[in-house]
């Protein structure tokens, strides 16, 4: 009994010190600034916002899951990741970092990796074939780099998933994707591309949605074409392009105004039922002519002929003060024009009686002058005297005609 207890003793002595010897071979393995823990059945080491600048944390070569985000790793050389000994990962998460190189062969004996999140770096190119060897490669996200017009054309026949949204893409070329035909989600959105042609997606075969929301499309026929082919291959998209259809061709006469259709469906609700409407206008079509109108036509009908009344009202009213503001013009007119006429007139008169008047003053001083001139002159007759009193009326003081009437007069005396 006591062989027994004591051989019991001693096993669990023993199985307890294997396992403190392995809880501490466990916990020198983990690194202290990391948390290690199971995530979706994989063993992950996490490492966020640690300032690394390395990719070497000292993780376990068991690790399956490394996350190495929001650090300060600006560099990614060949055979990194191999040389840590991380060759049988398959989540690595390397977002919001500073990488802006990648080495061709920096990936290099991953092969279960499935999972690469390189979003949020300084990324401005990458090799095309820097994937090449990553055949288990599902899920690459590129998102909030600065690819601008220098996009990788990649070489990865395995790949189902790629983001590149917010790149500050403006031109993709029409062998962009030409290496990636197992792509099923191709995400473009928030980039600054103006257009994109159907090329560009045409070699994507099993392509079933695709993300272009975001970018200022400029809707002509290229990107037309573009949401027919994606319409036509059944392929997942926002149509950032809404082409306005016209109306067919007899759908204007047929259709009446919005308006109209509103003052209608007003009518309808409040003296008879839909189905009522439809037959009457059905009739009404059917019969053109037919004398028995609705009274929604009657109406309309009273509608436009008062419409018409009042319209031709104000015509009339308009005309008659236009023509009255336009003869009040005239009149005034014409009245200053004949005012003008007779002052003219008058001016004329008094100018020709005042040139006749001086032309008689003239004629008379002439006759004055030339009994003056010549003094033996005889004076004229009394008889012409009287018969043309005109004409001697304003004869001079000094004329002959006084002088020889003062000569006789002293002759006599």
């Amino acid at each position: 009994m006591t062989d027994g207890t004591t051989v019991g003793l001693v096993v669990s002595l023993t199985l307890n010190f294997i396992g403190t010897i392995l809880a501490a071979q466990s916990s020198e393995t983990c690194p202290q600034f990391c948390v290690c823990d199971t995530w979706y059945m994989l063993e992950r080491v996490s490492c966020t916002g640690c300032h690394l600048y390395n990719i070497d944390t000292g993780a376990p070569n068991s690790v399956e899951a490394l996350d190495l985000s929001d650090n300060v790793i600006s560099l990614i050389n060949n055979f990194d990741l191999a040389n840590a000994g991380l060759t049988r990962l398959k989540y690595l998460n390397l977002s919001g970092n500073t990488i802006s190189e990648i080495g061709l062969n920096a990936f290099d004996n991953l092969d279960n990796l499935s999972v690469l999140d390189l979003s949020k770096n300084h990324l401005y190119y990458i090799l095309d074939d820097v994937f090449a060897q990553n055949k288990n490669l599902r899920i690459l996200k590129l998102s909030r780099n600065h690819f601008n017009s220098y996009l990788p054309k990649l070489r990865s026949s395995w790949l189902t998933e790629l983001s590149l949204d917010s790149c500050q893409i403006s031109h993709l070329p029409a062998d962009t994707f030409i290496g990636l035909k197992q792509i099923q989600r191709l995400d473009l959105s928030n980039n600054l591309m103006i257009q994109m042609s159907s090329q560009v997606v045409s070699t994507l075969y099993f392509l079933k949605k695709l993300n272009i929301e975001g970018n200022p499309w400029s809707c002509n026929k290229i990107m037309y074409d573009l949401q027919i082919y994606l319409t036509d291959k059944q392929i997942e998209f926002d149509e950032v392009c809404i082409k306005k259809t016209n109306p067919k061709k007899f759908e204007k006469m047929i259709l009446p105004p919005k308006k109209k259709q509103q003052d209608y469906h007003h009518w309808t609700i409040k003296n008879t039922t839909i189905q009522e409407t439809e037959l009457v206008t059905k009739n009404n079509f059917s019969n053109p002519n037919n004398t028995n109108l609705s009274t929604y036509e009657k109406t309309e009908n009273q509608k436009h002929s008062f419409a018409f009344f009042w319209f031709l009202g104000i015509g009339f009213i308009c005309g008659a003060a236009c023509g009255m503001v336009i003869s009040y013009i005239w009149l005034s007119g014409r009245c200053i024009c004949t005012r003008h006429w007779h002052q003219e007139h008058n001016d004329a008169f008094q100018r020709f009686s005042l040139l006749s008047n001086s032309y008689l003053h003239n004629s008379i001083d002439s006759t004055v002058l030339l009994t003056e001139s010549c003094p033996n002159t005889p004076p004229p007759s009394y008889r012409d005297v009287v018969l043309q009193p005109s004409l001697y009326r304003c004869l001079s003081r000094h004329s002959n005609f006084s002088n020889n009437t003062t000569e006789y007069r002293e002759r006599n005396t």
